[in-house]
């Protein structure tokens, strides 16, 4: 089997060598259904590298041993008053009140990423993200995009109601740029 991954900067091949394991956690709020249709595209793209196993969860049921068992986590949120949604905060609040992750830093150099629903086009999707990236950043994570400038984002309601096909795609973009980078960062932490 031959592997390309690009980073945008080079591409390296990897024909007939094993490439490392990484899971992959996608965790995300959502009451209407938008964000949980986002996350299952994440899913879907990160699926899509050969060797990363996906395990998708509600931000409500992650729990400590899903975090630290993760070489990646992508999490997504609705826009709530121009922000991730409160489960979502409450989310990052456990990574350090109840599980501990701070000040130890035990999610230091896992890839994360974001993802946001909203329901208008200036709604707050990039803001949302942004906080997202910031708590990540904030535990020493490394950050990656894809499908966006901050990540995937789908306009609900308006002139776009539900999830297009061009917002799926992005989606799985970010899903596989996620995985491709994991595997890189464990293939050179394995060596």
């Amino acid at each position: 089997m031959s592997v390309i991954l690009s980073t945008g900067c080079a591409v390296r091949s990897w024909a007939d060598e094993d490439l490392p394991g990484v899971k992959i956690l996608v965790t995300y709020h959502s009451l209407s259904g938008n964000t949980e249709r986002m996350a299952e595209a994440v899913v879907e793209g990160a699926k899509s590298v050969p060797n990363a196993l996906v395990v998708m969860k509600r931000v409500g049921l992650v729990t400590a041993e899903d975090l630290f068992t993760s070489d990646a986590v992508i999490v997504g949120s609705p826009v709530y008053w121009s922000n991730m949604s409160g489960e979502v905060k409450t989310f990052f609040d456990n990574w350090q009140f109840k599980f501990g992750v701070f000040p130890d830093f035990k999610m230091k150099n896992k890839v994360g990423a974001a993802f946001a629903t909203g329901g208008q086009v200036s709604s707050g999707k990039e803001v949302t993200m942004l906080t997202i990236l910031a708590a990540m950043l904030g535990n020493q994570m490394i950050v990656v995009s894809g499908g966006g400038a901050f990540g995937a984002s789908a306009t609900t309601e308006g002139d776009s109601p539900g999830i297009d096909k061009k917002e799926l795609a992005d989606a799985r973009a970010l899903g596989q740029r996620v995985a491709d980078v994991a595997i890189l960062i464990s293939r050179a932490s394995s060596k």
